[in-house]
């Protein structure tokens, strides 16, 4: 029995096969954040400027997935403006399914223009089916959870995060980030973001 690989556009190509019996393809490889982008499907996060005028630990962000879908984060950003008056080293600490806060009672959206909930598709309309509230000076810690990603860092900057294999955030499932400046801040400017995308398979 003989059969041909048909191209299933309807085009009528078949696959070729060489004289060693193999058969003859191309094949386009690509991450899966990438081709969820070509979807539509991938969003940056981003708090925009949060000014912060004492050494008191916030909550900074938080995002709670709505979806029907899985939602994965594949990179966290920390832009750390320059401290006045800050020594030793700041703390961030990523909270995994957070309870309750100042930062959830509140519900205080980022600006718009700042980056929030970007398609990072240009051309596509999608948007998140998520809660994403931004944090203020004397926002008390978010509750429950667990802390799961801790970074400590001596000085300001952008602090760039690769987690693996990404973070997976079924519906329901939240996450928070939370926010010690160094020891006798009394001016900096921060923003918390990150890269997420909707999972279509």
């Amino acid at each position: 029995m003989s059969f041909s690989l048909l191209d299933g556009k309807g085009s009528g190509k078949e696959a070729g096969v060489d004289s060693r019996n193999r058969v003859l393809s191309a094949s386009l490889s690509d991450t899966e954040s990438n081709y969820h982008t070509t979807l539509g499907l991938k969003f940056n996060i981003n708090t925009g400027d949060i000014p912060i005028t004492n050494d008191d630990e916030l909550t900074v962000l938080y995002f709670k997935n709505n979806d029907n879908r899985a939602v994965v984060i594949d990179a966290l950003i920390y832009n750390l403006g320059n401290s006045t008056g800050g020594a030793g080293d700041l703390t961030i600490n990523v909270v995994r399914n957070p309870v309750s806060g100042d930062i959830i009672t509140n519900a205080l959206a980022p600006e718009v223009g700042q980056g929030v909930e970007a398609n990072l598709n240009y051309g596509s309309t999608n948007t998140l089916n998520a809660d994403v509230f931004k944090g203020a000076q004397g926002d008390v810690l978010i509750t429950g959870g667990n802390v799961n990603v801790l970074t400590r860092k001596t000085s300001p900057g952008t602090v760039p995060i690769s987690p693996g294999g990404g973070v997976i955030l079924p519906k329901g499932s939240s996450i928070a980030f939370n926010y010690k400046p160094q020891t006798g801040n009394t001016s900096q400017i921060v923003q918390f973001a990150f890269n997420t995308y909707v999972k279509e398979f």
